[in-house]
């Protein structure tokens, strides 16, 4: 019979607590003290400087060594080679094989690079590794940035073209809004003259064509600015094209709140709002005054604004690019394109300061000097070639000619185009991709889109960063006969049928057939508008926030026309697509750095905006059959939402 209490013994002494190790970083005898003794030595006679304190970090036996220029991956394979050796002279089987294990999923024996031809051995392999250099990536030769070396061509520069606004003409017809300034006790209205602008800067308004003298005039300077494109209330047909010339000064201003702050605001009156409902005239008198403006001379400049002293100094570019191109039916593929870059300034600098600016030029590629407080943060790495230059009289263009350089002496508290060149689109593909259809069957004519946002485009690869497109207008231009179809009697005068989502454009139902036009969206609006000509389909952001990337959206629109002299034997040949893109580029184009000469607390702003403007080639089909789209897409008549 065992003992009770040596049963409990035994028990206790199976779960006593067992001891912890102890730890020997808290060892302080084996920690190696610091020899401090030379901080508290005197200096010697030898002039050795004093507080010559000992790096305990700093081996002095190794200060003379200099880095290895041996490839540091060549031990690796020299014991691997030993390894091998040594097993093959073994010949023992079943031996580990592990460190045999070579990057190439391959037989040492069997390994073939691109080149069908070239067969090397395993050996030879490891040879080239163990010789592999580090190149200079921004060299021109470098085959680490194949697609920055200028010598090779790009996929789109065969279809770069001079694509661009019309071109300036003689004279515009205009309308001129009257009286010039708001009166509350008299209306407003537009007035039809005739507008010229001389090669010396002078706008000239006469009151028709082919009058000697105008009725007024007045000569440009680099105060006047040219507004944002507006349209505006014309007459019961629609609305007309309007832009403003005003004269702008820019100020320095205080302002106590919501925190005491300085700010720089810009004063704006206008010298003249000039109209027209010819889409083509507005865009040609627009680049008009913009050429004018940027070639005035530096003499203009005011003398009494240069000097001031500001509290906040600062300069601000602006960066826009402009696409126009020419697009093929069915895959959109560019046929034809041209990038325009435009850079406009305003500076608010103390005194006469020069100033410099970087782009992202290939043939500088990142070899300019420039002070690290000068350095522009880009969002892009690409190297983009500059086509037919053009600047500012305020630019040293030999300097630019010789090496590259962009030096110029800013006008003070002014903005104005510093300069503008050609470049190639960045970008395979556009934001979007829009396949046109149309068909003309007897007296029936029936158009329909397809629009979806394409994968390939960089921004639209990661919904966190991509950008919209802004303001989208397609444009499919309409005869004048075909007008009247697209209008209707209301109670303020005639009205243009509109399309919205969910609610399609018709006299009555639907399914009553009769000569009214249907017209269904299945995003934004469409309607006919006058200043264009066309029937437009608007939509104000594409991707739509309320839909996935990839969900395609569609515009129809079916017309029976009343008489046989209204039918066509085919539809027009292209639509007109606008949109905008803010803080993008579609040159990739790129401020790298901003100098400005003695100065270092300098705030620096650049702004990027991209607006594109091309044609689409419409399909011409006898009939929009439902395999239009192929299975993706249903009937055509059934697009939209109901």
């Amino acid at each position: 019979v065992q003992d009770p209490d040596a049963n409990s013994k035994v028990l206790s002494s199976s779960f006593k607590k067992r001891e912890r190790p102890r730890s020997t970083l808290g060892d302080l005898s084996k920690v190696q003290k610091l020899d401090l003794s030379s901080i508290a030595r005197l200096p010697s006679v030898g002039g050795a400087p004093p507080w010559s304190a000992t790096n305990p970090f700093l081996d002095e036996s190794l200060k003379d060594v200099q880095p290895s220029p041996i490839n540091p991956f060549s031990s690796f394979f020299e014991e691997r080679e030993r390894c091998s050796q040594s097993s093959s002279m073994s010949g023992a089987p079943g031996k580990n094989q592990r460190d045999s294990l070579i990057v190439l999923h391959q037989q040492p024996d069997n390994i073939s690079f691109s080149e069908p031809s070239k067969h090397l051995k395993h050996r030879d392999f490891v040879e080239q590794l163990k010789q592999l250099q580090i190149g200079d990536p921004d060299e021109l030769s470098s085959s680490a940035l194949p697609d920055d070396d200028p010598t090779l061509s790009s996929e789109l520069d065969g279809t770069l073209s001079s694509l661009g606004p019309p071109q300036m003409k003689d004279g515009w017809p205009m309308m001129l809004r009257i009286p010039e300034k708001k009166n509350i006790m008299s209306s407003r209205h537009w007035g039809p003259i005739y507008v010229k602008l001389t090669e010396s800067g002078y706008l000239q308004l006469f009151y028709e064509k082919g009058l000697e003298k105008p009725f007024r005039e007045f000569k440009l300077d680099i105060n006047h600015e040219i507004s944002e494109p507006k349209l505006q209330n014309y007459d019961e047909n629609g609305r007309i094209h309007s832009v403003r010339i005003d004269r702008t000064i820019y100020k320095e201003k205080k302002k106590y709140q919501p925190k005491p702050a300085v700010t720089h605001a810009a004063e704006r009156e206008q010298v003249i709002k000039l109209g027209t409902t010819s889409y083509e005239d507005f865009l040609s008198f627009i680049r008009a005054i913009q050429d004018t403006l940027m070639n005035l001379p530096t003499s203009s400049t005011d003398l009494s604004t240069v000097g001031l002293n500001y509290q906040e100094e600062e300069i601000t570019v602006d960066v826009k690019d402009e696409f126009y191109g020419i697009l093929a039916k069915g895959d959109n593929r560019i046929l034809q394109h041209n990038v325009l870059t435009r850079v406009h300034v305003l500076t608010f600098l103390s005194g006469l300061a020069e100033c410099r600016l970087g782009l992202n030029d290939i043939l500088v590629k990142g070899n300019e000097i420039v002070s690290r407080h000068d350095i522009m943060p880009t969002t892009t790495t690409k190297w983009i070639k500059l086509y037919d230059c053009h600047f500012h009289a305020c630019v040293d263009e030999e300097l630019f000619t010789s090496n590259r350089i962009i030096l110029f002496n800013p006008l003070d508290a002014c903005r104005f185009e510093l300069m503008r060149f050609r470049s190639t689109f960045s970008e395979k593909t556009l934001p979007f991709t829009l396949r046109i259809a149309a068909s003309i069957n007897g007296a029936e004519v029936e158009l329909q889109s397809w629009l979806m946002m394409s994968p390939g485009f960089s921004s639209n690869r990661d919904p966190l960063t991509q950008v919209p497109c802004e303001n989208v207008m397609v444009r499919y231009p309409v005869p004048q006969e075909w007008v009247k179809n697209f209008r209707r009697e209301s109670v303020l005068g005639e009205k243009s049928l509109k399309a919205k989502v969910n609610k399609c454009a018709s006299f009555g139902s639907t399914s009553v057939s009769g000569s009214e036009p249907v017209m269904r969206v299945t995003l934004g609006t469409a309607k006919y508008e006058h200043a264009f000509n066309s029937i437009v389909w608007r939509i104000n952001r594409l991707p739509d926030k309320n839909s996935g990337s990839g969900h395609p959206h569609c515009f129809f629109c079916h017309l029976e026309l009343g008489s046989d002299q209204e039918v066509p034997s085919s539809f027009v040949r292209y639509a007109d697509v606008e949109f905008d893109m803010p803080t993008s580029s579609a040159s990739k184009a790129a401020i790298r750095s901003i100098s400005v000469e003695g100065k270092t607390d300098v705030r620096k702003w650049v702004n990027y905006s991209a607006h594109y403007s091309y044609k689409v080639e419409i399909e011409q089909k006898k009939s929009l059959n439902p395999d239009v789209m192929g299975e993706e897409t249903g009937n055509a008549k059934e697009c939209a939402v109901h």
